[in-house]
């Protein structure tokens, strides 16, 4: 009787150990799976695109700050929400208003332009205080700029968050480096919002508490704390962020376009815009809807589709090169020293 019910105990035992260590093989063998499919995907090619989407909504994790107002919040700010908004990591809004529909950070401040650039100031700081070590990367766009997240997350993806840089449509400005359009969008790494929050914000001398235009006293700021205006255009030179409805760039921009004086590297007039463009502003309503029939649903019957293999991320010292090509970079546009003597 004792020997049996020792024997039972010690089967008991054994059974659980046993059902663990499967129960263990299991979650190995499926992590190792999941991680193996990633390096995979990482490293090659794939058959289509949309294996990569997913993995880079992971993989580049960005938080969209979108500026508007209550006479927007059900025609712009919702059709961003149902639009490219909905492919954000997160969403935020920044109105003088609450909404229950949409995620609201509420300023309290007119809606006048003049008050543009300490709506911004509000929403970084509130974004560097609750969300800095949530995303890689933070955007902030305007109501009527329409983005393409999946060639922005791709063009980010090489770049270390804590690196400090941010990206845009760089125009001229009497500083250095210039400033990123703000109708444009521009994203700032994870160090360039620490940077422009803890060194920036925190000295009236170094950023103004109060200023216009918004894009180019941020610009200022980001410039006076470290932070270097990448290049974000094309190996042809085709800029990817575009502070224009795409309909004004058709076939190509117009000449005597007021871009021309502004842009820091004159435009490739040789067609419109790049084909990984990322950005477009002054889009219309209806246009919202277009974008996403265009890009999302309509399939072209026959067209054949390549592989694409994520490009390398720059290690520490790839990284610093470039920042310093970036940093060293002189503006191409004879405007610039126009408008320079002219101050």
């Amino acid at each position: 009787m004792i020997r049996n019910t020792l024997y039972l105990i010690l089967g008991l035992i054994i059974g659980v150990q046993l059902t663990s260590l499967v129960s263990f093989l299991k979650l190995w063998r499926a992590n190792t799976v999941k991680e193996g499919g990633k390096a995979s995907l990482l490293k090659d090619p794939v058959a289509t695109e949309e294996q990569l989407a997913p993995l880079l909504r992971r993989e580049v994790r960005i938080l969209c700050l979108v500026l508007t107002k209550p006479s927007h919040h059900r025609s712009k700010a919702d059709l961003i929400k149902r639009t490219w908004g909905s492919r954000c990591n997160k969403l935020l809004f920044l109105s003088s208003q609450s909404d229950r529909k949409l995620d609201v950070l509420k300023v309290n401040m007119s809606e006048i332009r003049d008050h543009l650039y300490s709506k911004v100031r509000t929403g970084m700081s509130y974004v560097h205080e609750h969300y800095l070590n949530e995303f890689d990367w933070f955007l902030k766009a305007d109501d009527d700029t329409y983005v393409i997240m999946e060639n922005l997350r791709l063009f980010l993806y090489p770049y270390d968050p804590e690196s400090p840089v941010y990206f845009g449509c760089r125009l001229t400005a009497l500083f250095t480096q210039g400033y990123m359009s703000g109708g444009g969008g521009y994203v700032l790494s994870r160090d360039a919002l620490r940077r422009l929050n803890l060194f920036g914000m925190n000295s009236t001398t170094t950023c103004k508490l109060n200023g216009a235009p918004e894009d180019m006293e941020i610009g200022r700021c980001l410039q006076d704390v470290g932070v270097v205006a990448g290049d974000s255009r094309d190996f042809e030179g085709h800029h990817r962020f575009l502070p224009v409805r795409p309909l004004q760039l058709f076939p190509k921009l117009p000449k005597g376009h007021w871009s021309e004086k502004f842009f820091y590297f004159k435009p490739n007039k040789s067609d419109c815009c790049s084909i990984s463009a990322i950005t477009f502003h002054y889009v219309r309503d209806v246009e919202f809807d277009f974008f996403e029939f265009f890009l999302y649903y309509v399939k072209v019957f026959g067209l054949y589709l390549p592989q694409r293999a994520l490009p390398s991320r720059l290690n520490f010292q790839q990284t610093n090169e470039r920042l310093q090509f970036w940093a060293n970079q002189k503006t191409d546009n004879p405007f610039h020293s126009i408008v320079k003597a002219g101050n």
